[in-house]
C-alpha cells in the first residue's frame, strides 16, 4: 500500500492523508486523459453546433434584407406615380428624389423619354447591406393628366 501525508506546514498537522492500492492508482491515472477526451468531445459538438446555427441564421437575415429592398424598391415606384397623378409634370421638375419606407430607403430617378410625357422611372431599394432596382415606364397624357403604367420590371444592380 502507497500511503502519504500532505501538511499544511503548521505543527506539521495533516491536511489529508491519500493511501492508493496498485489498482486504484492505474484507474486514477487513467481518469484524466478520460475525462480530457470527452470534454473535447463535448466542446466540438458546441463549437460545430454554435457555427451552424449561426450561418443558417446569417442566410436568412439576408433573404429578409433581399424582400425588404425589394419591397422598397417598389415603394418607390408606386409613389412616383401618385406623385405623376397629382402633377403631371413633377418628374421634369423633380428629376431624383428619396422616400424612407421604414428603416429602409429607396431613390427615385425620372428620365423623360421623349417629348409626350413618357418617363422611365427607376427606384433604387436599400434594406441594409442589399439593394433592388426596379424601372418602370409610365406615360401621362398631357391634356387630361392621366397616368398609365406600361411596364415594370426589376433589373440587377450593377
Amino acid at each position: 500500500m502507497f500511503c502519504r501525508t500532505i501538511s499544511n506546514g503548521v505543527f506539521g498537522a495533516p491536511l489529508f492523508a491519500v493511501a492508493l492500492r496498485g489498482a486504484e492508482r492505474i484507474r486514477a491515472q487513467i481518469a484524466l486523459p478520460f475525462i480530457l477526451l470527452v470534454s473535447g468531445i463535448i466542446i466540438e459538438i458546441v463549437v460545430a453546433g454554435s457555427l451552424t446555427s449561426y450561418f443558417a441564421s446569417g442566410s436568412g437575415l439576408g433573404m429578409r434584407l433581399e424582400s425588404q429592398a425589394s419591397a422598397a424598391a417598389s415603394s418607390g415606384i408606386n409613389d412616383a406615380l401618385m406623385r405623376l397623378t397629382k402633377n403631371k409634370d413633377f418628374g421634369a421638375t423633380n428629376p431624383s428624389y428619396g422616400v424612407a419606407v421604414g428603416s429602409d430607403a429607396a431613390t427615385v430617378t425620372f428620365t423623360l423619354v421623349n417629348s409626350y410625357y413618357t418617363y422611365t422611372v427607376t427606384s433604387l431599394g436599400t434594406a441594409g447591406t442589399r439593394q433592388k432596382k426596379a424601372v418602370a415606364t409610365i406615360i401621362v397624357a398631357s391634356t387630361t393628366g392621366a397616368v398609365a403604367l406600361i411596364s415594370l420590371n426589376e433589373v440587377p444592380v450593377q
